[in-house]
């Protein structure tokens, strides 16, 4: 029996006869013309683009100018109640407040108000602020405390005034009578700032590949076979352009710099190229990534808390970790596990164990009920299995259990709807250019599954040209109710 051929690949140009001899393609005999998907079909590979573009979550936004693709949002968060602490004025002081003594603190701002209470960041000395706090430098306001309680001998722990540490307002005391007035704090929305990107995707043809057939007969995307080349490649196209912009929806980095320039230039005509923050940036941006070597479920119960704690009008109501065969498999191990510490032995393994004269092992959890009755479900997202830096750590060797590194990334994406009726999370795209085809129609004859274009030459030489122009984006109205979580070998 001959040996199987191995899957080859092709970097040239343009695609021409030459190419299909070097793929065995126009060999005439053939046992088989059904083409096997070694790695499966790419389905899965889409998991952003079929929750936004697919469930038409998609918002066109005008530019303000030529490669100034930036698109702004407003935010309302919680009214903050804390204050920063520097340290002790006198931090020769062992015992501040002891005796009901007065002492003075600095602070990074001048938050705190008069007569309000504040207590310590262990929780354990309550003072009152007898006074509104006084500038003492950059970034550096005094003020006086001094202690609530009843015990002379009670006193605040230096502790307390390590710098960085976070002390608390609490409620306002006054005297029953000839009390004075203090103020308030307020707050006003905060805007956020993102920007979507362009990308350009062209596919080359030369010579009569256009009318070639091969003995191999393909499925088409919308159905049926052909045994013609051009349909099969256009197909292979499509899912590759589309691989691309997946992934580039999860990675993308935002790239101006705190001055609002773009470094990155096109190296011909020396514009700016934009990019807007992918899913893991956003996440990042505002604290909700964290790591893992082996997933418990107190680590998952964290990152739901910060999720369900980040939105003050209503909390998320559609949760969704999107993870790999990796993170659903260890996800269900960290279930099991607490399940079994629970010694929960007897209805797991009734479960777990069917069948007659031959038993089955095996069901596994894929979603998870929090103790607050949210419903949490996991979908595998073969991105995270055969995407881009999947494909990557396979050649460099970053396997964990036969999967790579990024198999066990889990992302919770908060899908709920907003305000306004539309998706936490959506496709932005520039109006009027979301997507832009055309043909450069040379000599060689064009496939028809480039669609119908009038024959007028653009070019002497027997060549032609598909070009695919998109604009793209990810909006997530919320980033604090998103998180991002990933392995660490």
């Amino acid at each position: 029996m001959r040996e199987l051929r191995s899957q080859m690949y092709d970097s040239r140009t343009y695609s021409d006869e030459n190419m299909l001899m070097n793929y065995q393609l126009l060999d005439p005999v053939r046992i088989s013309k059904n083409l096997t998907y070694m790695w499966g079909k790419d389905s899965s590979r889409f998991p952003l683009l079929s929750l936004t573009e697919g469930q038409g979550s998609i918002k066109s936004l005008p530019t303000k100018k030529l490669n100034d693709t930036q698109y702004t949002w407003d935010v309302m968060g919680r009214m903050k109640h804390i204050s920063k602490v520097i340290g002790l004025v006198h931090a020769e002081n062992a015992k501040p407040g002891k005796n009901y003594q007065e002492f003075d603190v600095y602070f990074e701002d001048n938050w705190l108000i008069k007569d309000y209470g504040v207590m310590s960041p262990d929780g354990q000395w309550h003072g009152r602020i007898q006074g509104e706090g006084k500038k003492e430098g950059d970034r550096k306001w005094k003020y006086t405390f001094v202690g609530q309680h009843a015990d002379p001998d009670k006193f605040c722990d230096p502790f307390n005034f390590t710098q960085g540490l976070a002390w608390v307002m609490t409620a306002p005391t006054v005297a029953a009578s000839k009390s004075d007035g203090n103020r308030s704090n307020s707050m006003a929305p905060g805007t956020m700032t993102n920007q979507f990107g362009f990308h350009r995707f062209s596919k080359n043809i030369a010579g009569n590949i256009a009318n070639k057939v091969t003995p191999i007969e393909f499925e088409l995307e919308g159905g049926g076979t052909t045994n013609m080349w051009m349909p099969f490649e256009m197909k292979l196209f499509e899912l590759d352009r589309r691989f691309y912009l997946e992934e580039d929806l999860w990675y993308s980095e935002y790239n101006r710099d705190d001055k609002g320039v773009i470094h990155l230039k096109d190296q011909r005509t020396g514009e700016p190229i934009p990019r807007g923050a992918g899913v893991k940036q956003i996440c990042k941006s505002v604290g909700n990534f964290d790591t893992f070597s082996n997933l418990t479920l107190q680590k998952v119960d964290s990152a739901l808390n910060v999720l369900y704690d980040g939105r003050v009008d209503h909390t998320p109501t559609e949760i969704v970790i999107y993870t790999g065969k990796g993170g659903k498999r260890m996800w269900h191990r960290s279930i099991e596990q607490d399940a079994l510490a629970k010694q929960f032995y007897t209805p797991l393994g009734e479960h777990v164990i069917s069948g007659g004269d031959y038993l089955t092992y095996g069901r596994y959890f894929n979603q998870y009920r929090t103790i607050d009755e949210r419903l949490i479900t996991v979908k595998e997202a073969n991105i995270f299995d055969h995407g881009l830096i999947a494909e990557m750590q396979r050649a460099n060797g970053e396997m964990y259990m036969g999967l790579p590194k990024n198999s066990y990334t889990m992302v919770f994406i908060d899908q709920s709807r907003t305000d306004d009726g539309g998706r936490n999370v959506e496709l932005v795209a520039e109006e009027g250019r979301e997507i832009i085809t055309g043909v450069y129609k040379g000599l060689s004859p064009v496939p028809g599954s480039w669609g119908s274009f009038q024959n007028i030459l653009s070019s002497r030489d027997d060549v032609a040209a598909y070009e695919v122009m998109s604009s793209q984006g990810v909006h997530m109205a919320n980033p604090t109710t998103s998180f991002w979580m990933e392995m660490e070998l």
